[in-house]
Order: structure tokens, then C-alpha cells, then sequence
């Protein structure tokens, strides 16, 4: 009895710890985040009539050495792309706050230890506002955008990364908000 006990012990530990080990296999190095802004950097879900929508994404580096992540196509051009709900003619895609092809073939970009690289652009062009931009000068690349009315919106992308060796899946990032 007592030998029983002692095997599935054993079995229940040898169980625990392949469990364990997978999980971390399929940890990855990075973690991804998607998120809208107000003009003061706080993540909203609810913005008022007329005010600024900033969308951000994030990639923060969750190790202690600097890491490199690749990403050649945010998904045909659907990065930030933003989307009316239930209007009288369906869902209203609105476009991208950016024009500048550069932002859509995103290289190999450096994530330094324990930090973060970011993506921000905001809806309505404010020259007083610090944005974080890649590829091309914000003078260049910002749309002829309008204040966004009451309503449901939506943006939504899926990609695939690569970070240094690790190829991911393909993920899929997406926000509903409301203007009142």
C-alpha cells in the first residue's frame, strides 16, 4: 500500500512538472497590447463627441536582454483601421489616421530589455501632443481625419510576429468603443 502511494506521488510530481514546463515552452518573451487613448494617455473605452481617439500598441519586453521583433505587413493595411458600427448603411469603415505606406512594413525593430517599443496615432492631428511614431515623419503620413460623431466603433487587425527566433501565431487584436 505503502509503494502504491509512493508511485503515484511520484506520478502526480512527474504530471505537475511536464504541465508546468509546457506552459513556459509557450510563454512568449513579449507580451501585446492593444489599447485607445485620450489626449492625456488614459485608456478609454467611452471618449465624448468631438474628442481625440489615440490608438496604441504596445510590445513590452518581459526579459532582461534586448530583443529584436519582426514584423513585415500589419495585415494588409487593416493596423488602426477604424470602423463604424450599425450605421444606415452597416458598418462604415472610416479609414486609417495614417497615409504613410512606411507604417505598414514595419522591419526589424529593437525592444530594449525590460522595456517597451510603441506604436501611437491619434485620430484627430493635435501638433501640441507628443505622439510615438515609426516609419515616416508625422507631417507626412497623418489622414485628412474628422471628429468622430455619437456612436459604436470598432478597430480590429490580426498579424503574426517574430521575435528573435520565435515565430507566433497569428493574433488578433480588436477594441469596440462608444462616443456619447
Amino acid at each position: 500500500m505503502k509503494n502504491i502511494r509512493k508511485i503515484l506521488f511520484l506520478c502526480g510530481i512527474f504530471i505537475l512538472t511536464a504541465f508546468s514546463c509546457e506552459k513556459n515552452k509557450n510563454e512568449l518573451p513579449v507580451d501585446f497590447k492593444f489599447r485607445l487613448l485620450d489626449e492625456q494617455g488614459n485608456e478609454k473605452t467611452v471618449f465624448n463627441e468631438g474628442e481625440n481617439v489615440i490608438f496604441s500598441f504596445v510590445i513590452e519586453n518581459k526579459t532582461s536582454e534586448d530583443l529584436c521583433f519582426y514584423h513585415h505587413d500589419m495585415n494588409t493595411g487593416d493596423f488602426f483601421r477604424l470602423h463604424k458600427l450599425n450605421t444606415s448603411e452597416g458598418d462604415l469603415n472610416l479609414g486609417k489616421p495614417y497615409d504613410c505606406i512606411f507604417l505598414e512594413k514595419i522591419g526589424w525593430k529593437s525592444v530594449p530589455a525590460n522595456g517597451i517599443f510603441k506604436i501611437e496615432i491619434p485620430w484627430l492631428w493635435n501638433e501640441n501632443q507628443i505622439y510615438a511614431y515609426i516609419g515616416c515623419p508625422h507631417e507626412t503620413y497623418h489622414s485628412a481625419t474628422f471628429p468622430l460623431t455619437k456612436g459604436d466603433y470598432k478597430t480590429a487587425f490580426s498579424s503574426s510576429f517574430k521575435i528573435g527566433n520565435i515565430q507566433t501565431e497569428e493574433k488578433h487584436f480588436e477594441i469596440k468603443f462608444s462616443v456619447k
